[in-house]
Order: C-alpha cells, then structure tokens, then sequence
C-alpha cells in the first residue's frame, strides 16, 4: 500500500511539474522573458506560490530548467541508438521545439548562447562537431572546412531561419522551415 501511495504523490508532484513548466512557457511566449511573475505562473498552474518555490529556487532556475529541457530533448534525438545520427533529426527535433514558443525558444536560445561559460548550448554545438567529423556524408565538405565551421554552419542554418521568421514577420511554418534547412544540409553534403 505505501509503494501505491508513494507512486500516487511521485505522480502528482510530476505532474504539478510539467504543469508549472508549460504554465510558464506559455505566459513567457505571451509576454517575454522579462515580463512574467511567479504568482502568474502559479495561477495559470493552478498551485500555491509556495508549491512554485518546491520545484524551483525562482525565476531563473526555472527558466534554465526549461531550457535544459530543452538541451535533454536534443541530445535523446542523438543518444536514440534507432535514429542513428542525423543534423536533420537534430534541426527538425530544433523546429519541433521552436513552433509552439518561437519566441521563447529565440530567447532561451541567446540567453544559452551569450552567456559566459559552459552553457547546455556548448554541449549541442560539441556533439554536432563531433558527429561531423566522423560522418561519412560530410567527408567532401571536411575537405573545404573545419569540422567546427561546419557545426557553425549548420546550427547557424536554423537560426538564421527562425531569425528570418521575426525579422520579416513571417509565420513560423514547420513544413517551410524542415525543408528549407534540409536543402542547405544537403547542399553542404554534396
């Protein structure tokens, strides 16, 4: 009986979670990073401030939760031994990501990106050098550049996408997205 109660409370307290990080993903969206309260991410959870203060330490730690959240997705893409390797399951996996929270996923991205040290940024643009240099489709390309150029190149891809989606105020289209990406992937292969 205390192993059913203790699942029963281990699911609600994963549950509440999940809650209070998709609570906050979508005030973020609405409103921006800077703009959102804790008691507002409670409410729309529908949890006291003081259960908000049981999952995180405060604002920033649950942003840098959402964002390691993030970061742990993309690696799965990657550490997924059916999926093999693949820069396209690691760009659409980015664009999944991106669609619901453009502007969310935008910040959390330069927030990651701009910071000084090791950043769970870092870690995508390591594992995409690696994987480069030993992928046999990017041989040609190794040729011509460096294998960190083209980690830069191809990350860059994506953001130069969705940065083109709120320059020109464009609708952030999946579909449009995936293909673009993935004709400049295999241009860079060819």
């Amino acid at each position: 009986m205390a192993d059913i109660e203790g699942s029963r409370r281990l699911r609600k307290k994963n549950n509440t979670h999940k809650a209070l990080l998709h609570a906050a993903k979508k005030l973020f969206e609405e409103k921006g990073l800077g703009n959102v309260t804790i008691d507002e991410i409670s409410e729309s959870a529908d949890v006291s401030r003081s259960t908000f203060f049981t999952h995180f330490s405060s604002l920033d730690d649950l942003i840098e939760q959402i964002a390691a959240e993030e970061i742990n997705d993309l690696v799965a893409v990657w550490d997924d031994a059916d999926s093999g390797f693949s820069i396209t399951a690691l760009i659409n996996k980015l664009v999944d990501d991106t669609i619901p929270y453009p502007y969310l996923t935008g910040n959390l991205l330069m927030r990651g990106i701009l910071c000084k040290g090791e950043s769970s940024f870092v870690r995508i643009y390591n594992l995409a050098e690696e994987r480069i240099k030993t992928h046999p489709s990017y041989k040609k390309a190794l040729e011509t550049f460096t294998a960190e150029d083209l980690s830069a190149y191809v990350l860059g891809a994506y953001f130069g996408i969705i940065f083109q989606r709120f320059i020109k105020d464009r609708p952030f289209e999946e579909a449009e997205i995936k293909e673009s990406i993935d004709k400049f992937i295999n241009y860079i292969k060819s």
